[in-house]
């Protein structure tokens, strides 16, 4: 059984794989994550009739996103794999934003989006992927750009959707991106796409020990009293 997490939004999700089926719970209600987080894993873990002691791989999300967030599904998951000896898929927040895009809106042909993340301070967390027709890479790293940089970025680029917290982004700077042809839609990652990243990185051999994961605040150092070790978020393609 594998157990992915999503905690690093304003969104709360948990997915589990049991034989071929997968449970999964998600909710955009305003409450602590951390009891939110771990009622799932108990609901999933119930209704696929089985127990933690069952599980033998996982998923997290590892940035961008909420410090508070991110902090509480790494802590979760951290438990398990030191518990268990577990191995672990670190996923892009980013990256999973689009896969949960494009499971409802999967377009024909090659497509470009930019997913955004509201950073605060009137910056964003970004990431460009691309599908190629046959699979998702990425077209820039995920990074940290202003409002300004990030429209910017959206008028040079044309993607096919700009996905993620986009109604702060155009509050920033109303008018110019909407009079386009461009799909604005807000969207958080789902626990259900995390799952299917993190397997398909524990299948490609990508899965690695907790003690190399680092979470990718994208801040840089000065912004937070805490830091975990270091690991590269694979990038495929």
């Amino acid at each position: 059984m594998m157990l992915a997490l999503e905690t690093a939004t304003s969104a709360c999700s948990v997915a589990l794989s049991h034989g071929a089926k997968v449970y999964f719970r998600y909710s955009e209600e305003t409450r602590s994550h951390s009891q939110l987080a771990m009622r799932m894993i108990d609901a999933v873990l119930t209704e696929a009739g089985s127990d933690i002691g069952h599980i033998d791989s996982l998923g997290v999300t590892v940035g961008p996103g909420s410090f508070t967030g991110l902090r509480i599904g790494f802590a979760i998951v951290q438990g398990l794999a030191f518990a268990m000896d577990l191995p672990v898929a670190a996923v892009s927040t980013l990256e999973a934003l689009v896969t949960t895009y494009r499971r409802g809106h999967a377009e024909s042909g090659e497509s470009l989006y930019v997913a955004v993340l509201d950073a605060r301070m009137e910056q964003f967390a970004v990431g460009v992927y691309r599908w190629n027709g046959k699979k998702l890479i990425v077209d820039k790293d995920d990074c940290l750009m202003s409002a300004d940089a990030v429209h910017q970025l959206i008028d040079e680029l044309r993607p096919t959707a700009v996905i993620g917290e986009t109604e702060k982004l155009l509050s920033l700077r109303l008018g110019k991106i909407e009079l386009r042809s461009i799909e604005m839609l807000d969207v958080y990652p789902h626990a259900l796409d995390v799952h299917e990243l993190a397997r398909a990185r524990h299948q490609s051999g990508l899965s690695v020990s907790i003690d190399d994961i680092e979470l990718r605040y994208l801040r840089g150092s000065e912004a937070w009293t805490k830091r975990t070790k270091r690991i590269g978020i694979a990038k495929h393609g």
